[in-house]
């Protein structure tokens, strides 16, 4: 009988020990939600962080593909003994190609210009800047030229590569020779996003002047890659909604 209560005396002290550690242990409502609120900022900062490391990612990988398309010209002018042109759409009405989508064209015997290539896009988000992007960079002045749609009437855009070519570019030349006919104009992308009916892609929240790159052409048609955003002048107060 004796060890019975003495069992249950042990039992007692333990189960009242137990629930003294568990009040201890235990986290009072306003700890939890300090805990909560912590974690949601933590969260917010790292989805900023991420999402501007993916901005940045875009023009970093964008401006070796135009570099690509700027030497593909160069090579397609002085192989054909032609001109030729790096072309970037310019017609706003298309959405998914407008001042992303990139091409060769050169000029024919007859005159009628002729696709090189399908072309490529740059990254998602990544736009060409009207602009920052100059045709003599070091004066600071000067639009990169337009062609409308008219200047590829003549072509055959049934099929194939040149089914491209049916829009208004922008576009930087090279002649027979493989020089540049706007040796010194400047080529600067940026991250952002262009919301609809928009002439221009604007700054988005968490961009600003970090995000553009580019490079300027030279007269033999290589390219050099802007070091330092003061290269491109872009002005340091560029903010979010700003056009570019």
């Amino acid at each position: 009988m004796n060890n019975i209560s003495s069992s249950n005396t042990s039992m007692h002290n333990l189960h009242g020990k137990f629930n003294r550690c568990s009040s201890l242990a235990a986290f009072t409502l306003v700890e939890l939600l300090v805990v909560i609120t912590i974690i949601g900022v933590l969260l917010t900062v790292g989805a900023v962080g991420l999402k501007n490391v993916s901005k940045s990612s875009g023009v970093t990988a964008g401006i070796p593909l135009a570099e690509g398309v700027f030497a593909e010209a160069r090579t397609v002018a002085s192989a054909s003994g032609t001109n030729a042109r790096v072309l970037i759409s310019a017609d706003p009405d298309d959405e998914e190609r407008y001042l992303r989508y990139m091409m060769v064209a050169f000029e024919s015997e007859s005159g009628d210009w002729v696709a090189a290539s399908r072309g490529i896009y740059l990254p998602q988000g990544v736009f060409l800047s009207q602009e920052y992007s100059l045709l003599n960079h070091q004066m600071g002045s000067g639009d990169i030229p337009s062609a409308n749609h008219e200047i590829f009437s003549s072509a055959d855009t049934s099929g194939g590569a040149n089914s491209n070519l049916s829009g208004d570019y922008f576009y930087y030349e090279f002649n027979a020779e493989g020089i540049s006919a706007n040796a010194g104009a400047s080529f600067i992308v940026g991250a952002g996003s262009r919301p609809p009916g928009a002439t221009a892609p604007r700054v988005t929240s968490g961009s600003g002047v970090a995000n553009f790159g580019g490079f300027v052409v030279w007269r033999k048609g290589t390219t050099s890659t802007f070091r330092h955003p003061d290269q491109m002048e872009i002005p340091d107060d560029i903010d979010n909604g700003d056009e570019f």
